[in-house]
């Protein structure tokens, strides 16, 4: 082999050293960034998993709404071909009376009942843009069917034994009946929101007998009877009041002689929620 010939080997492995070498940098570089192949499975784990938590919160979420939703219709009494529906009658309407009212329900106890006007607030936000139609005037026929509907609701459920789900069917039937009669019929000046309130929080007396008044049928005949011993309270209009959830007996309680709703459970406590009722009290 020539001189010439020797260095050009010697380069050409030299240059086939330098290749290798720099192959193996960039290995090294590689597995230095995307980490060893066990490294690597880890990484895919981690990913995978993220992704599937992501994943399984999204499927939590969803859930969660339908849980809540399946809550709220079951609060809600399912209807039989035996059962009688104490006056409420099913029309094509059903539908659309069903859907409003629930959704007017679960708006209505989404910030609780402990503040009645923020209650009604949220109750007619979540049906305000779904079914703005049914708070017209024209509505009138659906606006019955959904207070009936109510006390339905309210009348299977004193029969069943669930007094507090009793008392907000009722409490809501009797909202829409003086919305109908203030607001469509015009027969009123202004809604008695007492006689809301009271049913909210109803003795029995006091809600089997609204109840009993309001439906055609004698379903709640056998039950009344065993409740009209029981002595009818109602609630003190003043917020500050200083009984137990402001309830008193309801023939020891004074009434506004203006508007004939707010009443109370004394002169003091009249005196005292004057400045806050007289602004509704002159809208009648």
């Amino acid at each position: 082999m020539l001189p010439g010939q020797t260095f050009g080997v010697a380069m050409a492995k030299k240059k086939k050293g330098r290749g290798k070498a720099k192959k193996a940098e960039q290995k090294q570089e590689a597995a230095t960034q995307q980490g060893t192949p066990d490294l690597q499975m880890e990484r895919l784990k981690i990913e995978d998993n993220s992704k599937d938590e992501d994943a399984l919160l999204d499927e939590a979420i969803k859930l969660a709404a339908a849980e809540k939703e399946d809550q709220v219709g079951k609060v809600f009494a399912k209807k039989h071909s035996n059962v009688c529906y104490h006056g409420y009658v099913e029309t094509e309407d059903c539908l659309v009376v069903e859907d409003f009212s629930e959704a007017f329900f679960a708006g209505f106890i989404s910030p609780g009942v402990a503040n009645l006007g923020l209650s009604m607030m949220a109750a007619r936000a979540a049906t305000n843009e779904k079914y703005p139609e049914l708070w017209d005037e024209s509505s009138k026929s659906k606006l019955k069917l959904v207070a009936s509907f109510f006390l339905f609701n309210a009348t299977q459920h004193v029969l069943e034994g669930n007094i507090e789900r009793a008392q907000l069917f009722a409490a809501i039937a009797y909202f829409f009946q003086e919305y109908i009669a203030v607001c469509v019929d015009k027969q009123k000046a202004m809604r008695h929101s007492s006689k809301v309130l009271e049913l909210v929080q109803a003795d029995l007396h006091t809600l089997v007998k609204y109840l009993k008044k309001n439906i055609p049928c004698n379903c709640l005949d056998k039950k009344y009877k065993e409740v009209k011993s029981i002595t009818k309270m109602g609630v003190c209009r003043n917020g500050n009041c200083s009984l137990p959830n402001r309830v008193v007996e309801r023939s020891k309680m004074l009434y506004c002689t203006r508007c004939r709703d707010a009443n109370y459970c004394s002169r003091e406590c009249q005196k005292a929620a004057w400045p806050f009722h007289k602004e509704l009290c002159d809208e009648t």
